[in-house]
């Protein structure tokens, strides 16, 4: 492993891209751990946190709090427009999970200067076009995920961090976690959490064990086994579940980030791979090679 760890970082460094930290796991057992700084930091894991809130709508599913089929507009009827579309208000969960929530653009998120100038995001989700009825396209948007944040919030009745963190964060041994908030204070959801490789390793691990963590149930196999297969139509190119991507052999999956920040599930090989990266452009092709050779 450790020659075609080499071969790798060399293909990178060529290419001038930021490897910061990789760690494998197999079988529970860490089997390769390296770290180009000194200190396992904290890093934004970008959109790689979109896979702990399918995680958190898993457990709130487990505690009868959502289902996949609820309306999103029976939650927040307070922000619903005078005449809310058909499509609008026959968004559910699911569509919301999967990304197919029929809204006609990306809308705002990360660094866009819009984000500076909204105050209050849920207004902001509930104002926008859905031209699309739900189900019918696929479109990546982080607003889907914030609004699942903020949906449990309403279901919990409470601050989601205080939710997860005996829930989700505590068993996964990640001890005061750091997420970055909207001006309303609701968590960003879609990116914004910060986590050390190590953590990642955990997270990957309980998603790989079914939900089980340090002999800890944390989410059900039942929601999970959903969670990560693909949920969209055959015909369709793309190949996504709920909050996460499949893996191009049709057999794993993984949380996928921003910059290169991956937790890469093998269910076969038993093996998650975590990756830490700071760079542009594809990011994911050079991991995956490398992952082959394993």
């Amino acid at each position: 492993m450790e020659k075609s760890f080499e071969r790798f970082i060399e293909r990178m460094k060529q290419q001038e891209k930021v490897i910061n930290y990789v760690q494998v796991r197999q079988k529970g057992e860490i089997i390769f751990d390296w770290g180009r700084l000194n200190r396992k930091s904290r890093l934004n894991t970008w959109s790689v946190s979109k896979s702990f809130i399918s995680v958190a709508v898993g457990i709130a599913m487990d505690e009868g709090l959502l289902t996949l089929e609820e309306k999103i507009c029976d939650s927040f009827r307070e922000y619903l427009p005078k005449n809310p579309s058909e499509n609008l208000l026959n968004l559910t969960v699911r569509h919301l999970l999967t990304m197919t929530t029929g809204v006609e653009n990306p809308l705002f998120f990360d660094n866009d200067p819009e984000r500076y100038v909204t105050e209050d995001w849920i207004d902001y989700f509930f104002s926008q076009e859905f031209p699309f009825e739900p189900g019918e396209r696929f479109l990546y948007c982080n607003f889907n995920t914030y609004m699942l944040g903020c949906l449990i919030e309403k279901k919990a009745g409470m601050d989601i961090m205080e939710y997860l963190t005996p829930r989700l964060f505590t068993p996964l041994k990640i001890y005061s976690p750091d997420w970055t908030r909207c001006p309303k204070k609701h968590i960003h959801a879609a990116n914004g959490l910060y986590l050390t490789i190590d953590e990642f390793g955990n997270f990957g691990e309980m998603v790989l064990n079914g939900g089980v963590f340090d002999g800890k149930r944390i989410v059900s196999k039942e929601y999970l086994d959903m969670a990560t297969k693909n949920q969209m139509p055959e015909e369709w190119d793309l190949k996504y579940g709920f909050q996460f991507w499949m893996n191009p052999d049709g057999t794993g999956f993984r949380a996928d980030g921003k910059y290169g920040q991956y937790i890469i599930i093998l269910p076969e090989k038993e093996m998650v791979v975590s990756v830490q990266s700071l760079s542009e452009g594809d990011m994911f092709s050079e991991v995956w090679s490398w992952i082959q050779e394993l």
